[in-house]
């Protein structure tokens, strides 16, 4: 068992400290006895009451979810923040370094260009992976080819854009968060989600 895989065991310890009857009201989430539910990425996922396990819906059948990135996203969303009441979304984005508590934190510029590349000359095929995963055309912002509204997690999305290339200038990504998303996420797992969502993009435009 490597590193990774021992923190998504030491997540599911944590998940089961919460009280699961207050996430449920508190994030709307459909559930059973057995099991809470709710969405990541256009992706039905599932948590185990008894043991804090993640599944994802594969057809009729359910899997058991090691992705690191997935499953410490669920169990941050869930569990983040101390707050009885969230603060609703106010529809003001921003890049993730303009959050005050980023400090030095590292550019996501090399990791986001390798997806642009990818997306280049496929917007098209970038616009329909967008609503395949549920994403909202929006108005054209800073004269982006595609804006985008995705929807990631239960009532909390962000805002992606798409800059395709040119013989001068390069394909470029940008993701853009409420500015209240620190109070649904620590920092560091906004780059778990970029990193799932753009991740989810590429699977499906091929």
């Amino acid at each position: 068992m490597d590193n990774y895989e021992k923190q998504v065991y030491t997540g599911r310890e944590l998940f089961l400290k919460y009280n699961q009857d207050k996430l449920i009201e508190k994030y709307g989430l459909k559930h059973d006895e057995e099991y809470l539910y709710l969405k990541y990425i256009e992706t039905e996922y599932r948590i185990n009451r008894r043991n804090g396990a993640i599944e994802y819906a594969t057809g009729e059948e359910w899997t058991d979810c090691r992705e690191y990135t997935v499953v410490m996203t669920i169990y941050d969303f869930l569990c983040c923040s101390g707050q009885e009441i969230l603060p609703p979304l106010t529809g003001q984005w921003q890049p993730v370094g303009r959050f005050v508590t980023a400090g030095s934190s590292p550019s996501t510029d090399p990791f986001v260009e390798k997806y642009a590349r990818a997306f280049s000359g496929k917007v098209e095929e970038v616009k329909q992976a967008c609503i395949c995963l549920g994403g909202k055309q929006t108005k054209r912002l800073a004269g982006a080819d595609l804006t985008f509204e995705m929807p990631v997690l239960p009532e909390f999305s962000v805002l992606f854009q798409f800059w395709d290339g040119d013989e001068e200038f390069p394909p470029k990504i940008l993701l853009l968060w409420d500015k209240v998303s620190l109070s649904y996420l620590h920092f560091e797992t906004t780059y778990y989600l970029q990193g799932d969502l753009l991740k989810a993009i590429l699977q499906i435009i091929g």
